[in-house]
């Protein structure tokens, strides 16, 4: 989809972990879109990570497409590094935050899969739920008095199916979960001031991650990627339709699958597919 014009010109827009994956494909279609897009993680240049992507890229792929991003290196785990971030972008834009996206997530190198809980690595409870959850809950208390101020804004929270049905490993599972209901209670407090909160499902992506180790999931679902996955862009088109959507307090406090919003938005993968939905239950 290439953007016949630019509906989001002028918004202002952040979006945790944009070094790659749903978070870049997010902050390029932002930026495509005409939003000033701040991208943060930790990865700020080139060569500073094992994995592919950094956020300077993430920058220079929206320029050559027109739009505008600013790279910050930023923390997810530590909450000072954050409020840090969130005043940068409030003096930089006298007070000024539209969109949220929140999608920074803190993976092990290798998933445990079918572990039973008992015999999951030390520490993976705290690593997925300190950043992944309450990272999010951090960056949008930061977020919100800025949006309710103003009495306009959006906070986007990505999740996946993993949030019912048993995926990867249980904590795994409890941090989706918890993301999803944190999003629908922030959509109970934040209505009164015309603020929205949503959650939204992409399907298997297929990330940069992915591509540069597939062995790193089980291979027949390996295969599947492959074979249906979605790119990240199409969660970030997915949120562009959301951003622009006039009517997006009817969306607040439900969970949108992002298949569902290219039907409704008339929008498709980069590569001109429809993927298929996931399935709610």
């Amino acid at each position: 989809m290439q953007m016949q014009h630019r509906p989001l010109e002028g918004k202002v827009a952040v979006v945790t972990g944009a070094t790659r994956g749903v978070g870049k494909g997010v902050a390029l279609a932002l930026g495509e879109a005409g939003a000033l897009v701040y991208a943060t993680g930790r990865t700020l240049g080139p060569g500073a990570s094992n994995w592919p992507g950094s956020l300077q890229e993430t920058a220079d792929e929206i320029a050559q497409r027109g739009g505008r991003c600013i790279p910050v290196a930023c923390d997810h785990g530590d909450d000072e590094s954050v409020r840090r971030l969130f005043e940068r972008v409030h003096d930089e834009q006298k007070g000024v935050i539209d969109v949220l996206v929140n999608n920074v997530f803190a993976a092990p190198a290798r998933m445990p899969v079918n572990v039973p809980f008992w015999e999951l690595e030390d520490g993976l409870w705290e690593a997925l739920l300190h950043v992944g959850l309450r990272s999010h809950y951090v960056a949008s208390r930061c977020a919100a008095p800025r949006m309710v101020a103003r009495r306009q804004g959006l906070i986007v929270n990505t999740s996946s199916g993993g949030a019912v049905r048993y995926t990867f490993n249980v904590p795994f599972g409890v941090q989706k979960a918890g993301v999803d209901k944190m999003a629908r209670d922030m959509a109970h407090d934040l209505r009164p001031f015309n603020v929205a909160s949503v959650v939204i499902w992409p399907g298997f992506i297929k990330s940069e991650k992915f591509l540069a180790q597939p062995d790193r999931v089980p291979a027949p679902l390996a295969k599947r990627i492959m074979e249906n996955g979605e790119s990240p862009e199409f969660a970030g088109r997915a949120v562009v339709g959301l951003a622009a959507d006039p009517a997006i307090m009817e969306k607040s406090g439900r969970l949108h699958l992002v298949a569902e919003l290219a039907q409704e938005y008339g929008f498709t993968d980069i590569d001109g597919r429809m993927p298929e939905a996931p399935a709610r239950t």
